[in-house]
């Protein structure tokens, strides 16, 4: 603690639900003349900077005696030996503004005390002198000024400038491997799985205990519990805390890209995970630990089968000489060398592929019954339906799917495989879009590339084969009528 002129003044770093608050909430419990936490969020709506230093003064044990708070503060510390620290807990959350109209009242009255603290080291030299802590849930303390930016209240900037650059920073530790096991065991978790949680997890308490939770509820670690904690409980914390501070950030704005296109291209250039707030790897520092690196990663393989076997289909029916072997024996070894490349460009796993058609059978027989991949297509009745209007309740069924597993994990990349414009429109338009990149097997429409500009975001002329010439009506018509008869001789 604090000694005649010596103090702590620093920022202290820390992901949301890592424990900060409740190891200062201890350290105050057991040293309370020594340590006093202050949420400051039950004040950040009051009127009058009075209302804000009697809560303050309150917690310290200072009776007022003047009308100069600041005075009052000094007359305290001089009947000290040691000097207090105030660690403020949310103070960023308090008075931010995301959202709300909030008085000034709070700001100035952080202000005030930062700057008296800072000028203890010429006021107060030999003296008792007042430590502050403030701890803060950005990924780091520049994002603050970032974010004021979008907040534009000049006393919260000249506020986050004074933070950040006067005091000092530090990060608050995440676990190591032993504590996040004697974490897991000491809430239910059986010995011979806490280890296996752990590395999974890395240091994270919060993710530590949604981990916990899930043991219990699926009967063990199994994938059901693994599932439930990346793809349910993570993306939800990452989407609502991180990437509001990362999309603050001038790299991410200039170069106008999404939050977590950022994130991910960051840590595959070797930015440590911490800088983030991020667990990290035990095995690899530089790495994020298993189940984030898992969610940053996972990308999911939409595959239009229809788009992509009716062009061939119909060039098919009007030259079957030019598929002697049939039009499937043609197409598969195609699409599987297709699929293949996608998977490895995309990094997407056999389990993760999604193939949409009409049919399990028109899908088989575009792909291969072999293929690996989870089959997609309509029930009987809307078959039926498509058949006699030619709709398509395959799209449909293919943005269903994307749209539902994005609102699931908003931070789920997918890579839809198909030429046509009508998924990525409606994706568009429930707000799905920017998961998405297209890879079309040819040309892309107009359209596609209006809405897709980024060149990252659609991928052109990706199937090994040429697209087959368009048939007209007529020779259709003409060439099923020859089939029909054909048949029925």
């Amino acid at each position: 603690m604090n000694r005649r002129g010596e103090y702590i003044h620093t920022v202290v770093i820390g992901a949301r639900k890592v424990g900060k608050t409740t190891w200062f909430l201890r350290l105050a419990e057991e040293n309370p003349a020594e340590v006093t936490l202050w949420d400051v969020r039950r004040v950040a709506r009051a009127r009058s900077t009075y209302e804000v230093w009697a809560d303050l003064f309150q917690e310290l044990g200072i009776t007022p005696r003047s009308d100069d708070p600041l005075e009052d503060l000094e007359d305290h510390l001089d009947t000290l030996e040691h000097g207090p620290v105030v660690v403020i807990d949310d103070w960023d959350a308090a008075v931010d503004g995301r959202g709300v109209t909030i008085p000034d009242a709070c700001y100035e009255v952080l202000d005030q005390l930062i700057r008296f603290c800072l000028g203890q080291a010429t006021t107060r030299s030999g003296l008792a002198c007042m430590g502050l802590v403030l701890l803060t849930s950005l990924p780091d303390v520049a994002d603050l000024e970032y974010f004021t930016r979008t907040v534009q209240r000049p006393t919260f900037e000249r506020l986050s400038k004074l933070v950040t650059r006067s005091l000092t920073q530090d990060r608050f530790p995440m676990l190591d491997h032993a504590e996040s096991a004697a974490l897991l065991t000491h809430l239910g978790v059986p010995a011979g799985e806490a280890t296996e949680v752990a590395r999974a997890c890395g240091g994270w308490p919060w993710l530590l205990e949604k981990a916990a939770a899930a043991v219990h509820e699926h009967g063990g670690w199994t994938s059901e519990a693994l599932d439930e904690v990346r793809e349910r409980q993570l993306p939800g914390l990452l989407d609502a805390r991180l990437m509001p501070c990362l999309a603050a950030r001038p790299e991410v704005r200039v170069r106008r890209t999404q939050p977590i296109d950022y994130l991910r291209q960051e840590l595959a250039r070797g930015r440590a995970p911490e800088a983030f707030g991020l667990p990290c790897s035990y095995d690899d520092p530089q790495q994020p630990a298993p189940l984030v690196q898992q969610l940053l990663n996972r990308a999911f393989l939409v595959v239009d089968t229809e788009n992509l076997r009716m062009p061939f289909q119909r060039h098919a029916e009007v030259h079957p000489e030019r598929y002697p072997d049939g039009l499937d024996a043609y197409l598969q070894p195609h699409v599987q060398a297709w699929l293949q490349e996608l998977c490895e460009r995309h990094r997407v796993a056999e389990e993760d592929v999604w193939l949409v058609g009409r049919s399990q059978h028109r899908i088989d027989a575009t792909v291969g019954a072999r293929t690996h991949g989870e089959r997609l297509f309509l029930p009987k009745e809307l078959r039926e339906k498509a058949r006699r209007t030619g709709d398509g309740s395959d799209d449909a069924l293919m943005t269903a799917q994307v749209a539902r597993r994005a609102e699931r994990n908003p931070l789920a990349r997918f890579v839809l495989a198909s030429g046509d414009a009508d998924a990525p429109l409606i994706l568009e338009l429930v707000g799905a879009l920017h998961q998405v990149t297209v890879c079309t097997p040819w040309q892309a429409s107009g359209t596609l590339r209006q809405r897709l500009p980024q060149a990252d975001r659609l991928r052109e002329h990706t199937f090994p084969a040429p697209r087959p010439p368009e048939v007209s009506a007529a020779d259709l018509a003409a060439a099923r009528r020859r089939n029909a008869r054909g048949e029925q001789r």
